[in-house]
């Protein structure tokens, strides 16, 4: 896994965005940045609308489930924006991740852009990373870091798959900030 120091990639107090298609190293990325917070001590959530986190591939990328708290959605996303907005107001944790991969079109289109500014507000001056994930940028003006994954190659050893190989680039931040991240991404 990338060493991608959380600490100088996102910043706190502000909504972040990890968006990009499926096999694009997402979800390498996320378990990065989870697995740095946690194994800094912080406290961490995951907010997951499709039930789909996975905790066993998790572990194996170095996230501390014991400093994780995992919200499963069930599909509402109605609830899951309750949940996240109880979370940030809570306080005590260094990372929030609102996973809205996979979601219906249909359903993030009737997100109100209210939501986007109630919790860059509740996120500011606070020590927390709120990061939103998708396969496009959602919160808009909001987020203050977006970062594009794209797969670039797959890689090989004779006829198995070693990985994956993604990229993080930086559509939106601060200056300063590499433009991109190399990303194994176990197969």
């Amino acid at each position: 896994m990338a060493n991608l120091m959380i600490d100088k990639t996102l910043p706190q107090g502000a909504i972040s965005e990890v968006f990009g298609g499926r096999s694009s190293g997402k979800t390498a990325l996320l378990h990065a940045f989870l697995a740095e917070a946690t194994g800094a001590g912080e406290c961490c959530a995951v907010v997951d609308v499709r039930n789909a986190f996975d905790p066993f591939s998790a572990a194996q990328n170095d996230v501390d489930l014991r400093k994780l708290l995992w919200v499963r959605g069930s599909g509402r996303v109605d609830q899951a924006f309750k949940s996240v907005d109880m979370l940030i107001h809570a306080g005590g944790f260094g990372v929030v991740v609102l996973d809205l991969c996979d979601v219906e079109p249909q359903q993030l289109n009737r997100i109100p852009l209210s939501y986007w500014y109630r919790f860059r507000l509740a996120v500011q001056n606070t020590p927390t990373r709120l990061i939103v994930t998708g396969e496009v940028p959602l919160a808009k003006s909001c987020s203050r870091m977006r970062l594009e994954t794209a797969r670039q190659r797959i890689e090989w050893k004779g006829p198995v798959l070693d990985g994956i190989v993604s990229l993080a680039l930086e559509r939106k931040g601060r200056p300063g900030i590499a433009p991109e991240v190399r990303l194994p991404m176990v197969g």
